[in-house]
């Protein structure tokens, strides 16, 4: 029993030492400030063979000290020592792993964004209820972030809202304090951010729109800027939960309304042709929309199509020069003096 505890012993005492030069060539590697993560699987997979063969002689070395008559000293000592090892190799692997997860967080990242980023500044807000939902939109970031002190969310809204303005009067009007933080949005909200006060300002702008209309006689207006400005409207009254499905009947009269003549009449004419052939209501303000927007689309291929066979550059010099010769010559004509 005793020479073959011997036997086992001195077994595993190469083990040990394989696996310990191992271990050292991998706290080597893991050290560098750029490890090669082909190396590190290497040596990573060698540890693990040391390592498994150093457990299977340590547990048969382990079967026969319990077989001994003084056992409990022995035991817990050469316990004690095998421990060493199994958390050296626990932590290596670990820290192997952890390598690997940040090459490939790293790689994610460099692909994802391979040019820098010019820094984001905030937007500043004036206390125009118009410009509230996007000052907000932007805001929000900073004001949900759990990480900000309440204290520091306040000095960045301080740095959002114009000096001297109505905004600025609202934020400056609490001292900038973590408690009296959420005071002042609460405040800003109640000032400029209600839904039923956005509501009414949008409605307004859409009626101020169809006035203007209305005066100019229908006449013929811009009709890209003039989507681009209605689409603006509806897309804000949606995000205050005003969409086009609930409030279609209120907002499509208002839009028919604002547009030229042309455009309402050619509207008219593709409503009739749709509802003999559609049996639901086709007059919807996303029909609407849509119908303005490839109104857009065809005019703006026929200037498109107008520029591309305008007059060539030769062709307008040629007449520009003939054009001078022509005006030299009828002043010369006015100023000599006619012969009798």
């Amino acid at each position: 029993m005793t020479m073959e505890l011997t036997q086992l012993k001195t077994q595993r005492k190469s083990y040990r030492t394989s696996f310990t030069v191992c271990a050292k060539k991998l706290e080597e590697e893991l050290m560098k400030e750029v490890p090669e993560l082909k190396k590190l699987a290497i040596l990573k997979s060698q540890i693990s063979d040391k390592f498994h063969r150093l457990e299977t002689c340590q547990t048969e070395l382990t079967n026969r000290i319990l077989e001994l008559d003084d056992t409990e000293t022995a035991y817990e000592e050469d316990f004690l020592s095998a421990e060493e090892y199994r958390d050296t190799y626990s932590e290596l692997c670990s820290l192997v792993e952890q390598m690997s997860l940040m090459e490939v967080s790293t790689n994610e990242s460099y692909e994802r964004r391979k040019f820098k980023l010019q820094k984001l500044e905030l937007k500043k807000f004036s206390g125009d209820a118009k410009e509230y939902l996007t000052f907000w939109s932007q805001f929000k970031k900073i004001d949900e972030d759990a990480s900000i002190p309440n204290e520091d969310k306040f000095q960045y809204l301080l740095q959002a809202v114009v000096p001297k303005t109505k905004a600025a009067r609202v934020v400056e009007s609490f001292p900038a304090t973590a408690e009296n933080y959420p005071k002042a949005i609460a405040q800003l909200k109640e000032r400029f951010g209600r839904e039923d006060l956005l509501v009414q300002i949008y409605v307004r702008d859409l009626l101020s729109m169809v006035m203007k209309n209305a005066a100019s006689g229908r006449s013929k207006t811009d009709l890209p800027a003039l989507y681009d400005e209605l689409e603006g409207k509806i897309r804000a009254l949606e995000s205050l939960g005003r969409t086009q499905e609930k409030y279609s009947e209120f907002l499509c009269p208002l839009v028919e309304s604002c547009l030229p003549e042309e455009i309402l009449l050619a509207w008219e004419r593709s409503q009739n042709q749709r509802s003999l052939s559609e049996t639901k209501n086709p007059r919807t303000l996303e029909f609407l929309m849509n119908f303005i927007r490839q109104e857009v689309k065809g005019e703006e291929m026929i200037n498109l199509a107008r520029a591309g066979f305008g007059p060539h550059p030769g062709c307008r010099r040629r007449d520009n020069y003939r054009s001078s010769i022509m005006n030299s010559y009828n002043r010369l004509n006015q100023t000599t003096p006619q012969r009798w």
